[in-house]
């Protein structure tokens, strides 16, 4: 089963100037100050603009818009995580919500600017350890009522078995294995669930790194879920080899086994199944507005081919 060493790039975002009037004219009440500036970001999967907005006041903010007539899925999405942002503890690495404002079929969302960097692409080891301490204070927080449990955010870590019942579909590698990737996957919804808060899309473009104090900031909260207490960091581990590392994919396939080495078995099948899920995705219909979405996928899963193969060894069966 190859590897490539990364994923392929995100699609590229509308500027902020691109957004309604009357939704950037809401974005400053919600702000409680004229916009002055605005510098755009990128990154991310959803079609619409984001950037870091000066105030007139002096102070910053982060908002993010997206229109469900390019993609409803994303708008859906935006609802979703405002609501989850108000139901995040204060002790949740994430950035505090100033409010969520619509117009016309526009939402968007504005968030107090959380200080750093992205992680990445590519990941640094000094970005590993502290998006590695994010996912321990998660780990330890109990998922307030009304965060839905995992298996109603994840629905296609079914891939292998679905693959094994099309084996046209699979390379050499996978048709020969196909039985057992399906087996190492088998019965997730149990094995994954749990109270801990779960960030669930735990990728370096969604980590915000403070290099002065070691400290990571996790954003883009629409998939947040409560299940098992491990599964961000498998999450980070998968992500270490999809995006790469400073250090190449050698380092970064050791970085990824040793923030799996000591948690139980159920992480290592849990990447088993991101890689099946990605490889079946992939196969599928663009999403509305995401044109490089399917492309990002399939290189996601080659890239976890190595360990893939690795893990399922030490799996046994």
């Amino acid at each position: 089963m190859p590897g490539v060493p990364a994923a392929q790039p995100f699609p590229s975002r509308p500027p902020w100037r691109s957004a309604p009037p009357e939704l950037r004219r809401a974005v400053e009440r919600c702000a409680g100050s004229v916009v002055v500036s605005a510098r755009d970001v990128t990154g991310g999967m959803t079609p619409g603009p984001a950037a870091v907005l000066t105030l007139e006041s002096g102070a910053q903010v982060f908002s993010k818009a997206v229109s469900a007539s390019v993609s409803a899925g994303s708008h859906r999405l935006y609802q979703r995580e405002a609501t989850t942002l108000r139901l995040l503890p204060a002790e949740a690495p994430a950035a505090a919500l100033l409010g969520a404002v619509e117009a016309g079929d526009w939402i968007a969302l504005v968030t107090r600017l959380a200080p750093g960097q992205v992680a990445g692409p590519p990941w640094s080891a000094p970005a590993v350890r502290a998006v590695a301490g994010a996912c321990a204070t998660l780990a330890g927080i109990t998922a307030p009522a009304g965060v839905p449990p995992v298996a109603d955010s994840l629905s296609g870590l079914d891939g292998w078995a679905a693959l094994a019942a099309e084996p046209r579909d699979l390379g050499p590698w996978e048709a020969r294995h196909a039985g057992r990737l399906a087996a190492a996957t088998a019965g997730w919804r149990e094995w994954t669930s749990g109270r801990s808060l779960v960030h669930l899309d735990l990728r370096c473009d969604n980590a915000i790194v403070d290099r002065r104090s070691g400290t990571a900031v996790l954003v883009d909260w629409s998939c947040c879920s409560a299940g098992a207490p491990w599964l961000d960091r498998a999450l980070l581990a998968a992500d270490v080899l999809g995006a790469g590392h400073t250090g190449g994919p050698d380092v970064a396939r050791r970085q990824a086994r040793a923030l799996l080495a000591d948690l139980p078995p159920e992480a290592s099948r849990f990447v088993i199944a991101l890689a099946g899920m990605w490889r079946r995705s992939s196969a599928r219909p663009a999403h509305p507005g995401m044109p490089t979405h399917r492309a990002w996928q399939r290189a996601r899963a080659a890239a976890l081919g190595p360990l893939v193969e690795e893990l399922l060894g030490t799996l046994g069966g």
